[in-house]
């Protein structure tokens, strides 16, 4: 496992430079839903900052998916610069909610999913950061890990009206 994610690692770095060289759009598709799950389960990875770098802007040129960027209340921690891995869990949310979609054609509109799953995301990751560094903590993050566990999450994100227009 440890030399899968060693290759896919230097496979991934090697793409940071041009996204389409070489690769097809379902090859890039792929790479990046691998992305997402690599960067919830070892966000302090050695290239994880790569990854992360090369996976957001994979999402910012590709006109294979987009996402809304929703500034509600679950969302608000990432910004708050007491949160020292806000900008960290606020690209994961982002690669979150464009793997989900790439994962799910057929709710690829379903803006309100992919919000949730974006959330989703995010949290796997801070946790694993809580994990491996427990300075990483903070509180209003923990707060939507509560709200998260007694299953309010997809109600906020409906009633945070993030898909419409």
């Amino acid at each position: 496992m440890k030399k899968l994610t060693i290759i896919f690692a230097i496979f991934i770095i090697a793409l940071t430079s041009q996204i389409g060289f070489g690769q097809t759009k379902e090859e890039q598709q792929s790479l990046l839903i691998k992305a997402a799950k690599f960067l919830e389960a070892k966000p302090f990875d050695k290239d994880a900052k790569d990854i992360r770098g090369w996976a957001l802007r994979y999402v910012i040129e590709t006109k294979d998916v987009s996402i809304i960027i929703c500034a509600g209340d679950l969302t608000r921690p990432t910004l708050e610069k007491k949160n020292k891995y806000g900008s960290e869990l606020l690209a994961q949310y982002t690669i979150g909610m464009a793997a989900f979609k790439l994962e799910n054609p057929s709710k690829k509109d379903d803006e309100n999913a992919a919000q949730l799953a974006g959330i989703e995301s995010m949290l796997r990751a801070y946790e694993q950061m809580v994990k491996e560094k427990p300075k990483a903590k903070f509180a209003a993050m923990d707060d939507i890990i509560a709200k998260r566990d007694k299953g309010e999450l997809k109600g906020l994100v409906e009633a945070s009206n993030c898909g419409k227009k």
